[in-house]
């Protein structure tokens, strides 16, 4: 009997309670602002990483007055990394000084490339790059809110830029930080 009470008691893990993050599902709906992603972007996503890393797809529009000649859609895979998630006391918000990401997006659109073949009236070759394609950095932050339902509510503010804005930004040295970056932000709800 004293025998099963000390391996019992030897394989016994301290009671811990969950974050609001660890309660919640791991799939999430977001709503994102700007960006880089179009005037507004629709998608979701799935947290994984101990919900750390949120991978996510987002479906992105810009309107006719903005783009200057079609309504364009943006289609964006995004991954958002939360390297330090500290609670605020004992109530249900969070905070996360500190996010980090990546993205690729497209650009749908006749008057888009995927190639420099394909670039219209230029002579192949003539761009390097794609129109079409964007490979992206970000930097942000975000608060979140579990309540009752333990499933969070964040709101997020980040900064990005993309491949093209940093060779131009190498090769330009007039451009300014504030040429390069792109502010952006939104919702994620989880479910």
């Amino acid at each position: 009997m004293l025998l099963e009470l000390l391996v019992v008691g030897a394989h016994a893990q301290p009671a811990r309670a969950q974050t609001a993050t660890q309660a919640a599902g791991p799939f999430f709906l977001t709503l994102h602002l700007a960006g880089g992603t179009g005037v507004v972007a629709l998608g979701g996503g799935y947290r994984l990483a101990q919900q750390r890393l949120e991978p996510e797809l987002l479906l992105g529009y810009v309107p006719r007055r903005i783009s200057g000649s079609k309504p364009l859609a943006i289609i964006t895979l995004k991954a958002t990394y939360l390297p330090w998630t500290p609670e605020l006391g004992r109530s249900s918000w969070q905070a996360s000084p500190v996010t980090l990401g990546a993205m690729v997006n497209y650009t749908t659109g006749q008057q888009f490339f995927l190639t420099n073949n394909s670039a219209g009236n230029y002579r192949p070759g003539y761009y390097w790059w794609s129109s079409a394609v964007r490979l992206g950095l970000l930097a942000g932050t975000r608060l979140s809110y579990a309540g009752p339902c333990r499933q969070p509510t964040a709101a997020y503010a980040e900064l990005s830029t993309n491949d093209l804005h940093l060779v131009s930004a190498l090769t330009n040295h007039s451009l300014r930080l504030v040429d390069i970056l792109t502010l952006g932000g939104g919702f994620k709800q989880g479910f």
